[in-house]
């Protein structure tokens, strides 16, 4: 039943994250809506960035402690755990969905080999770059964790640039990016993950002077 029902929990997230992402998309002019496969990939892309986002956020408040006023240690690392699985599968949705737009035509290699398309190299290959280091990242927290813990914990301070390598990917890439409301989320989100980003170091070292 437990098992179950944390299914449910993470397929709401998914949903609800989703329909976030397709309302976003759903603002952006009709004449720059190109394919079904289009919106797809962009839903599932805005999905993602707003997981990923969720992600740091909870990740940053469990290894200080903060985010324990709000909710007991063993849930978040639940709900922390399931993000991931979330993360993981959209991003699937949207690079699988780009094989089928007929706009930009991309092919496998494209999508999985970094500078090795014509469309928009650089920002295309931070996506892919991001993707693999997400991908690592969740394959040694499910493989290596208890195993090795240290690097475990070392491998997850790749969180923190694979974020800022999303945000440039979709602020450079996206066809949403100059809309209002994008523009607002992207410099929210980027300033909280900045401050995040500097309140978690400023805590560990802090904690390092004390002990």
């Amino acid at each position: 039943m437990k098992n179950f029902l944390k299914i449910l929990i993470l397929l709401l997230i998914i949903l609800g994250l989703y329909l976030i992402g397709s309302i976003l998309v759903a603002a952006i002019p009709a004449s720059q809506i190109i394919s079904l496969p289009w919106y797809i990939t962009r839903a599932a892309a805005l999905t993602a960035y707003s997981l990923m986002f969720l992600m740091v956020f909870l990740g940053t408040g469990m290894t200080t402690g903060f985010i324990y006023g709000l909710i007991n240690p063993v849930r978040a690392w639940t709900i922390h755990k399931y993000l991931g699985i979330a993360l993981l599968i959209m991003i699937f949705l949207h690079v699988g969905s780009l094989l089928f737009d007929k706009f930009i035509m991309l092919r496998l290699s494209d999508v999985l080999i970094p500078f090795f398309s014509d469309y928009r190299p650089l920002y295309l290959s931070l996506g892919i770059l991001g993707f693999y280091i997400l991908l690592a990242t969740i394959l040694i927290s499910i493989f290596l964790r208890l195993r090795t813990p240290r690097f475990w914990r070392w491998t997850h301070y790749w969180v923190y640039p694979l974020f800022f390598l999303a945000l440039i990917h979709g602020l450079f890439i996206g066809t949403d990016s100059p809309t209002r409301v994008m523009t607002l989320v992207y410099w929210l989100t980027g300033i909280i993950s900045v401050s995040l980003f500097i309140y978690r170091f400023t805590a560990y070292h802090s904690k390092i002077k004390l002990n």
